[in-house]
């Protein structure tokens, strides 16, 4: 089977911990060079002179050493996943969670399961980066609870999580953040603006789509495949469900004050998550406080559940549980570390900027059709995705480049953005680099101890593939018959 040697050949890859360290002697090299050489681009903005600086240079030197334990705290990733590890390990070991998931599990259809997991994966970025912490563990688990692997649907999550990103059927903070850059690029030919919702029509078609490739893919390839080659060995955590479950009026009284908490919080007009000036929900304190206030609402739920169940009897257990979701990070967590240090000396050092200068230099000198323009930004974009995460920082380099380029050429802004945006979700699966990927695979960890990167990319190629290519033949329809993007 394809899979297998695929696998065969990313199990030779090191250990994630070992690649990453070579990825940093990599990047030294790499930067000294760049400086050695006189690398530069000029910003398509400030027209600021980009140059590479060397972190083998006394300054590049005094940078690492000065910022290894910063870059680690303030890396985004590691808070929010310690957060929510916390609340959720009370929800395991409380026994609230395997119930809600068992209980969910035997009432649902079996086809229906993967459906669901898939909507609710794409659905998630409109609590932009909340799903990687509190969905994908979740994924896992259902499958695990219906007697299917558990990894199907971390794979299955993962992929409609990161690689359906932007999509969705309500406008998010995605959709905010890209038009901003957007406008501001067009606006260096153009008075024109690019609004919130310029992709709407076309990320809402798009819902479905990756629902139903993701689903299908999952059906054909990636469940038969891991039922084949990889034997699950854990999931301990959701055993632990208590004989009988007893909700209690206890536990009601504290759903539903929670409920009226969230509510007096984000719906009056003057709510204090809102933004004090515009009342906005997306652009106000909300977004910061999701990950807390879910991590909070969890842990709460399941204290008051462990009582009236009797399996946290007191301090002692409680304490334990929490103990113990930190044991289970200590894998991700050790990792993190030297990730964190690859990002940031990447960053410091330069070569991000100057490569997406140049090679979006190169896009706008070709001379080719709208479509196939928007399908080489597709290609482009997608590889450049697998160095460079982050899709504001890479529209930010970008947008200024391409789009009064290709507005030139009688491409509409708003095309041109949801041509990145395909790309920018399709690969993000695909790539170690990619700030969650570890997270991924200290959740897999838990249900096959022999997981490696190499099983991890197995899984999760076939999506990025059928995504990229059922997504961007969605795009190519949307273009040859000039469907408006938005209203």
């Amino acid at each position: 089977m394809w899979l297998q040697k695929i696998e065969q050949w990313a199990n030779r890859l090191p250990h994630p911990m070992a690649l990453f360290i070579y990825l940093c002697v990599v990047l030294w090299v790499l930067s000294w060079w760049g400086s050695v050489a006189g690398w530069s681009a000029q910003h398509p903005v400030s027209q600021d002179v980009l140059t590479v600086r060397s972190l083998l240079s006394e300054s590049g030197w005094v940078y690492m050493l000065t910022n290894l334990v910063k870059n680690f705290m303030s890396f985004a990733p590691v808070g929010p996943v310690i957060m929510v590890a916390l609340a959720f390990s009370l929800a395991e070991r409380s026994g609230l969670l395997p119930a809600l998931i068992n209980g969910a599990a035997r009432k649902a259809p079996d086809w229906m399961l993967p459906v669901t997991v898939a909507f609710l994966g794409v659905m998630s970025s409109i609590a932009v980066d909340s799903g990687y912490v509190v969905l994908l563990p979740l994924c896992a688990a259902m499958f695990y609870a219906a007697g299917r692997h558990p990894l199907a649907g971390l794979a299955l999550g993962f992929a409609c999580v990161s690689g359906g990103f932007s999509a969705n059927l309500m406008v998010g903070p995605v959709d905010a953040m890209l038009a901003g850059i957007t406008t501001e690029a067009l606006s260096m030919v153009s008075e024109g603006s690019v609004s919130v919702l310029s992709n709407y029509y076309f990320m809402v078609a798009s819902v479905p789509l990756i629902v139903v490739v993701t689903v299908f893919v999952n059906h054909k390839w990636v469940e038969p495949y891991l039922n084949k080659s990889s034997q699950v060995d854990g999931g301990e955590g959701l055993q632990q469900m208590p004989p009988s479950v007893a909700w209690g009026a206890w536990f009601w009284l504290s759903l539903l004050l929670i409920v009226i908490a969230w509510c007096v919080l984000t719906l009056p007009e003057q709510a204090w998550l809102r933004h004090p000036d515009t009342g906005s929900l997306v652009k106000g304190p909300f977004m910061g406080a999701l990950v807390a206030m879910i991590a909070v609402s969890v842990a709460l739920l399941s204290t008051v559940f462990g009582r009236v169940n009797n399996t946290l009897k007191g301090w002692k257990d409680w304490v334990s549980a929490l103990e113990q979701g930190v044991k289970d990070l200590a894998p991700y967590l050790v990792l993190m570390f030297v990730v964190a240090q690859f990002v940031a000396w990447f960053k410091w050092s330069g070569l991000g900027p100057i490569l997406a200068v140049h090679l979006a230099g190169i896009m706008e000198s070709w001379e080719l059709s709208s479509v196939g323009a928007l399908l080489a930004i597709l290609i482009f974009t997608a590889f450049l995705n697998l160095f460079i995460g982050s899709a504001s920082a890479k529209w930010g380099l970008l947008a200024p480049v391409l789009v009064p380029a290709f507005y030139l050429l009688g491409v509409p802004a708003e095309a041109v953005q949801g041509a990145y945006r395909v790309a920018d979700s399709s690969t993000n699966i695909i790539t170690p680099l990619m700030p969650y990927f570890p997270l991924v695979l200290a959740f897999a960890l838990k249900y096959d101890a022999q997981v490696g990167v190499g099983r991890i990319l197995t899984m999760m190629l076939p999506y990025a593939l059928s995504l990229l290519v059922a997504w961007g033949a969605l795009l190519g329809v949307w273009l040859v018959f000039e469907i408006p993007f938005g209203p």
